[in-house]
């Protein structure tokens, strides 16, 4: 009946050890978001991609890698933001915030005389799903992310628009 009871007493310690060693992890991320959210961007860079290489399979990946994009593109680092938005495009061909990342790496190289082929591609990409517009007038889409920017994206037959916090960010013609 001991053997039993020391048994028990053990497992539940690793489960407790273990459950606290997961809202340990959760405490954190969570407490660098609230530091994102300040507008403590550079900090919060910091800590993100401290969090991300410690672990690199975090359910916030996708996330984090979207912020530290933003973050390249708020500090004028637009090779990074480049290298980075390219990356996570590829990485990431269908998450819900990748339409916001082509946007953005549209929006640079239209600005800094990027490669004109490359611009090209990202347009066609934009304009490639008139048929689901065959039924409505347009179409939109949101995300916010980690540092609180809203993103909104409509698509027209004739025209996308890309709102950041509201603003215009971006209209794309064909």
């Amino acid at each position: 009946m001991k053997i039993k009871i020391e048994v028990f007493l053990i497992i539940t310690l690793v489960f407790i050890n273990l459950s606290c060693a997961t809202l340990n992890r959760e405490d954190e991320y969570c407490s660098i978001l609230k530091e994102a959210r300040r507008g403590e961007t550079d900090f919060a860079f910091i800590k993100l991609k401290d969090y991300l290489r410690e672990k690199p399979e975090t359910t916030h990946k996708t996330g984090i890698r979207f912020a530290m994009c933003e973050y390249y593109l708020q500090t004028n680092n637009y090779r990074d933001a480049i290298s980075e938005l390219t990356k996570y495009i590829i990485d990431y061909p269908e998450d819900k915030s990748t339409v916001f990342a082509r946007a953005i790496l549209y929006k640079i190289l239209i600005e800094y005389n990027g490669d004109p082929l490359v611009i090209e591609k990202l347009k066609k990409v934009f304009f490639s799903n008139y048929l689901f517009l065959a039924f409505s007038k347009s179409k939109a889409k949101s995300y916010t992310s980690i540092f609180n920017n809203t993103y909104k994206i409509i698509e027209y037959v004739d025209k996308i628009e890309v709102f950041k916090n509201n603003a215009l960010f971006l209209k794309i013609t064909p």
